[in-house]
């Protein structure tokens, strides 16, 4: 019996010894690996401190300048001064702005490697400056803020203005952080350009009015370019010199003329967007198929815009006005459009989440066109999308069953690029009645490389479309930027927030998806426990090796 106790105590000695020698073993191994992290963090500190870097985890890189503002900081060839008129004393809520407003602004100093200059002025005490500020456009801003349980209001300044030479754009308030780098990035584009960019709105024909229809739309391109409306009653030609780039928005009446003036814009190496409506629908919501004028202008260009609406069950929810009450009902008129990254590959929509074509035709491209022109579909139903034509019923309240259609993809809006063969070539000069207009000796039969959009809609940029869906005012905006100025400012503007819709799933995958989310966490509990009970047990049976081999 003795002998057996001090066995069993031996053994539970052996077995304490071995349990400190571990906990000392693993003590020093923690200190170590902690000297080791903080040596680390040390030297990334010190590197940090004399090179400037960030890392930048979100997916399109919001809280980085883009690689288009890079490129314009980069081709600076002369000096650009920011003016911050930023007051020191803010509301803490907006101090977080004023941090981040410092911090790009800094990214930006960083990349034009010495072309632009930033100076912070406060003015809270300088009256002169102060109405020099508002002379310039920038206003003095009164914010609440709460000081000791009571309200008060502060009187701040949060505006910027970028300079250079005799040029100066101003930027009023600077609370759009989201839009901040675009707009910056915007006005300095804007100051170091040669030649203004002017967009002309077609009008005259029964187009929706730059001032109402268009107001969104004209208030947002008056950021980086001006906009005027082209009136074709005169008969003069347009210059594209004068008219960077021409909206053609559903005219409903034109002469040949007029066509003829659109044609040559275009032979003259002029860049347009054509917003066509196939379908005419009344304010009584009665609808009936419509020929453009621009029908033949286009088919001889290689694209149709089918008197056809396209309905899809990727849509949109609508407002509709029921006696006092207003009904919202899924509307599968107004087509939702989906990015897809397999397809998506064109600069004006590749970078689009969604957006909303409202009683939106089919745009097709004939084989004349893809054949000497290269063609881009820039936005698209779903697979599952299906189309009414002849007979319309656009009541939202009836029963939209696809699966008694036949469905398929329809493509909504496409982009061409290349050398247009002109319309009037070989028919000669259309007359005109106004005796000042200039009479061209010869038509010009074929334009130099230029750019054409054509869109089967132009309801999505009228009205509270804009306002309401961003991808709509982005769209708009990338289609003129791309015309014009190029992609410099595309990469900037389409990493703003947008809306990012589930994709439509067929009933088998849905079934999958459900069975996946009813049997996943059951499964991953017990192969948890499994795994847990393997090491519990491959640990007990290493201690009790070590201890038999140390007795």
């Amino acid at each position: 019996m003795a002998l057996k106790f001090r066995a069993g105590h031996a053994y539970t000695r052996s077995f304490a010894q071995a349990m400190a020698t571990r906990k000392t073993t693993s003590a020093v191994q923690a200190a170590l690996l902690a000297l080791l992290f903080a040596g680390i963090l040390a030297v990334v500190n010190l590197y940090a401190h004399r090179h400037f870097f960030r890392i930048d985890l979100t997916q399109n890189r919001r809280y980085s300048i883009a690689d288009s503002t890079r490129a314009v900081l980069g081709g600076l060839d002369d000096i650009v001064t920011v003016k911050v008129y930023l007051s020191r004393k803010l509301p803490p809520y907006a101090m977080s702005i004023s941090d981040e407003i410092r911090d790009m602004l800094e990214e930006y100093r960083i990349c034009a490697k010495g072309m632009i200059s930033i100076e912070y002025i406060d003015p809270a005490d300088d009256p002169a400056l102060q109405r020099s500020l508002q002379f310039m456009g920038i206003p003095q801003l009164q914010l609440n803020i709460v000081e000791r349980d009571q309200a008060a209001i502060a009187n701040v300044y949060m505006g910027l203005a970028v300079l250079y030479g005799d040029k100066k754009e101003i930027i009023p308030t600077l609370a759009e952080l989201e839009r901040f780098e675009y707009v910056l990035t915007g006005k300095i584009l804007r100051v170091t350009r040669e030649a203004e960019q002017t967009i002309g709105f077609l009008s005259g024909h029964g187009e929706p009015d730059l001032q109402q229809g268009l107001r969104a739309i004209n208030r947002l391109l008056k950021e980086q370019y001006f906009t005027r409306t082209v009136p074709t009653a005169g008969g003069e030609l347009i210059d594209p010199a004068q008219v960077s780039a021409l909206v053609v928005a559903s005219p409903r009446e034109l002469a040949e003329r007029d066509l003829f003036i659109i044609d040559q814009y275009i032979m003259r190496g002029g860049r347009a967007i054509f917003l066509v409506d196939g379908v005419a629908i009344d304010e009584r919501m009665q609808a009936s198929p419509a020929e453009s004028p621009l029908a033949g202008l286009l088919a001889h260009y290689g694209v149709h815009v089918l008197p056809q609406l396209v309905l899809d069950p990727v849509n949109v929810t609508a407002g509709f006005q029921s006696g006092m009450y207003e009904v919202m009902l899924p509307y599968p008129f107004w087509v939702r459009v989906v990015r897809s990254a397999e397809k998506s590959r064109h600069p004006v929509s590749s970078s689009i989440e969604s957006m909303v074509m409202p009683w939106v035709s089919p745009v097709i491209a004939a084989d004349n066109a893809t054949a000497n022109l290269k063609v881009d579909i820039l936005a698209q139903s779903s697979d599952a999308a299906w189309v009414q034509q002849d007979f319309f019923d656009l009541n939202p309240d009836q029963e939209f069953n696809a699966r008694t259609h036949t469905g398929g993809q329809r493509a909504l809006a496409v982009a061409l690029s290349g050398s247009f063969r002109s319309y009037f070539a070989g028919r000669g000069v259309p007359p005109t009645d106004a005796k000042t207009a200039q009479h061209p000796a010869e038509v010009i039969e074929r334009s130099p490389d230029t750019r054409i959009i054509v869109a089967g809609t132009s309801r999505c940029i009228t009205e509270n479309f804009p306002d309401e869906f961003e991808g709509n005012r982005t769209f708009f905006l990338n289609a003129i930027d791309w015309l014009t100025i190029g992609d410099e400012l595309i990469g900037i503007r389409s990493r703003e927030a947008g809306e990012r819709p589930l994709h439509l799933l067929s009933e088998p995958a849905k079934l999958m998806v459900r069975a996946v989310n009813l049997m996943a966490v059951p499964l991953l509990v017990i192969a948890f426990g499994l795994f847990h009970y393997g090491l519990r047990r491959r640990r007990r049976l290493r201690d009790a090796q070590a201890i038999t081999g140390g007795t």
